[in-house]
């Protein structure tokens, strides 16, 4: 069988700005009523794309999160022995301040499978947490010191994964009347 792999070119002077956007999007795997797979077409780039946009059961959809700017980083990195690899993805973000609505969240979160899906500089959005491996998202809190410090929550997730995932579907939000439970 043959491989077929693309050209892989430099970026010839374009911006390469690294980081993600400020704003965020969460939900747990059990509040899509279909979560999309990659596209099954193949021009180059199809299968690491999100093929639409995912549905949710009614009144459910992404919750907005906000992560202060410069706090948050997506990482893949290769796991498993040789024949068997794939990718162990990482992101973190800060939450500033002591909100109970973070206290909260992250108590809600801390044993679900989520779909994340952030947005790079750029606009390219990415999706961390596929379905049957959603990323599993902690939180810890520190009150910072008197003599300096950052105070408020650090929030980590983990998620594994065989490709990183582009997602350019519909970012459906949560109706305002369901908010109260995850």
């Amino acid at each position: 069988m043959a491989l077929d792999l693309f050209d892989l070119k430099g970026p010839d002077g374009a911006d390469n700005n690294g980081g993600v956007k400020t704003v965020m999007y969460v939900a747990p795997e059990r509040d899509f009523l279909a979560i999309k797979d990659t596209k099954k077409t193949t021009a180059p780039g199809d299968e690491v794309t999100i093929d639409g946009s995912h549905t949710f059961k009614p009144g459910k959809g992404f919750t907005e999160v906000y992560g202060t700017l410069d706090s948050s980083e997506n990482k893949l990195e290769a796991v498993g022995e040789r024949d068997g690899r794939s990718q162990k993805g990482t992101f973190e973000f800060f939450y500033p301040g002591n909100a109970k609505e973070a206290a909260v969240f992250a108590r809600r979160v801390k044993n679900l499978a989520c779909i994340l899906i952030v947005e790079e500089l750029d606009g390219i959005k990415l999706q961390l947490g596929s379905k049957g491996l959603g990323i599993e998202i902690v939180g810890s809190y520190t009150s910072a010191k008197v003599s300096g410090g950052r105070r408020g929550w650090t929030f980590k997730g983990e998620y594994y994964t065989n490709k990183q995932l582009f997602y350019e579907g519909e970012i459906v939000k949560v109706t305002p009347d369901a908010e109260g439970g995850a």
